[in-house]
């Protein structure tokens, strides 16, 4: 093992990805408060799906890096985390991420809701096995990897109301779904270099100028933003409501920012700011809405 990466614990907290699976653990519970008010909710239920959806995150995150540790050690954005830097060995890697995946299904299964249980078991699926090997085979991998990040409202939903899913939570599933596209095409823009370095047929790895990448941000970005404007009317008083305010000046920005990443000439300069304001947008509407439905 190399002294410079770091320690073993430090490691292995690095390999599930802490902020990526703490946006799958917001979510779910978003899900989950913002679904029927009125439906049942308490602390057991609360706490076992925080957990086992950070679980399952946080495996899908090692589990992922375990199977991309060789494209890893070629690119320069991930060449240090831990299995290339070798804090950690694959099989310390595999073994730990199949741990976290087992406890967090079965934590959400057993604590908040058999329904929770088995999506969480398939966003892990859909994640590992397709979305996973897909991303060195075909720039559709994007698309097939949206459907994973979308599924954790739905667990919270389904953990609210015990196995049931209500209209609110396939309007968050669809805002996250839509939410993707534009968030990994200005990731794409950003490291096309690094991508193509390490094997993965993205947007920009095939279409460097990221024409294709622009056009697939900007098809959804237009029902993203819908979305939150329906989600407005059917669940907030519209006008009186911050949500519609946040959403409204979050959407806005949002387009304009996707507007000049498809235009050409300035594509290149807009793709830092549209990826930042990916990941200022969500959170902002996400937790604008929660707040509302919670008081």
């Amino acid at each position: 093992m190399s002294d410079r990466a770091g320690s073993l614990p430090a490691a292995l907290w690095e390999l599930t990805k802490p902020r990526l699976s703490a946006l799958s653990a917001l979510t779910a519970l978003a899900g989950y408060f913002c679904s029927e008010p009125e439906s049942r909710a308490d602390a057991r239920t609360l706490v076992s799906l925080a957990l086992g959806t950070a679980l399952a995150a946080g495996a899908c995150g090692a589990l992922n890096m375990w199977w991309d540790r060789a494209a890893d050690a070629r690119m320069e954005r991930t060449r240090e985390r831990p299995i290339p830097a070798g804090t950690v060995t694959p099989g310390t890697a595999l073994a730990f991420g199949l741990a976290l995946l087992v406890a967090g299904v079965a934590l959400v299964w057993s604590g908040a809701d058999p329904l929770a249980g088995l999506l969480t078991a398939a966003t892990a699926a859909s994640y590992l096995l397709l979305y996973t090997p897909l991303k060195s085979r075909t720039s559709w991998c994007t698309l097939v990897g949206s459907l994973p990040g979308a599924l954790p409202p739905l667990i919270g939903t389904a953990a609210k109301l015990g196995g049931r899913i209500d209209e609110m939570g396939w309007l968050l599933f669809a805002l996250l779904f839509f939410w993707q596209v534009p968030h990994f095409m200005a990731l794409a823009m950003l490291w096309r270099a690094d991508y193509a370095r390490g094997g993965f047929k993205m947007a920009t790895v095939e279409d460097p100028a990221g024409g294709s990448a622009a056009r697939w941000a900007a098809v959804f970005t237009v029902p993203m933003v819908a979305t939150s404007a329906l989600i407005a009317v059917r669940f907030t008083p519209v006008w009186s409501s911050p949500f519609t305010w946040v959403a409204a000046a979050a959407g806005t920005w949002f387009i304009k920012l996707t507007i000049d990443f498809v235009r050409p000439d300035s594509r290149e300069a807009a793709a830092r700011p549209y990826f930042i304001a990916s990941i200022l947008y969500l959170p902002a509407v996400i937790l604008t809405l929660t707040l509302c439905r919670l008081f």
